[in-house]
């Protein structure tokens, strides 16, 4: 089923294939290129996506903070932290409540699966 998603990587090279990849999936997807435009995009109408997936590393705004701003706009939102494997920033980002993370680079299997559990819940 197509889900609204909402894409924020500050790297327009790497954002590319994640993008494309969430549109095979069949997703709707809206693609910012930075923090706060990502940030304005859910603040301006917060019930039209059903997730959001972003970069940890952006410019203008971490990942990790701009994923605090949107749960604490609307607390439900489903939140996938695309990463590498610095364990502190994933420790720091469960605590903020993040359950669902993605390596990097990611592959469509990987993205795949997490983007569903994220959907239904499954940590």
């Amino acid at each position: 089923m197509s889900k609204r998603i909402l894409f924020a990587d500050g790297d327009q090279m790497m954002a590319e294939p994640v993008n494309t990849m969430l549109l095979q999936m069949g997703h709707l997807v809206q693609m910012e290129t930075s923090g706060k435009e990502a940030l304005d995009t859910f603040g301006n109408n917060p019930s039209k996506f059903d997730l959001v997936v972003m970069d940890v590393g952006m410019p203008d705004i971490s990942g990790l903070l701009l994923a605090e701003k949107l749960m604490r706009i609307r607390s439900d939102i489903p939140i996938v932290l695309l990463t590498g494997t610095d364990e502190q920033t994933r420790t720091r980002a469960r605590a903020s409540g993040i359950r669902w993370f993605g390596m990097k680079p990611v592959s469509i299997i990987e993205l795949t699966q997490t983007v569903e559990n994220a959907l239904t819940g499954v940590a």
